[in-house]
């Protein structure tokens, strides 16, 4: 599925359940080169295996978007910044 989630359609993909390979990290051929991957809070740090995980479109500015930590297994919070003011949101298992 990260595979064919296609970066000139979606800006955003909040996904359950994702396929993590033997070092616990999502890797597709072409996640790295057009999303950003936002990873629970603790998954580079705990033993068990995220549940979820967020992806934003490299093409939204980093100045216009940034990781809320919270300190949850199942939940991660990234918040947008624009002319509409501040939105939060929350991708939760």
């Amino acid at each position: 599925m990260l595979k064919n989630l296609n970066p000139n359609e979606y800006n955003i993909a909040c996904i359950q359940e994702p396929y993590l390979n033997p070092v616990n990290l999502a890797n597709t051929s072409n996640l790295k080169q057009f999303w950003d991957v936002v990873y629970l809070m603790d998954h580079h740090n705990s033993a068990g295996r995220s549940q979820m995980l967020t992806l934003v479109n490299k093409r939204l500015s980093k100045n216009n978007w940034h990781i809320v930590p919270v300190k949850s297994p199942n939940i991660t919070v990234i918040e947008l910044t624009g002319q509409f003011g501040k939105v939060q949101l929350y991708n939760i298992y």
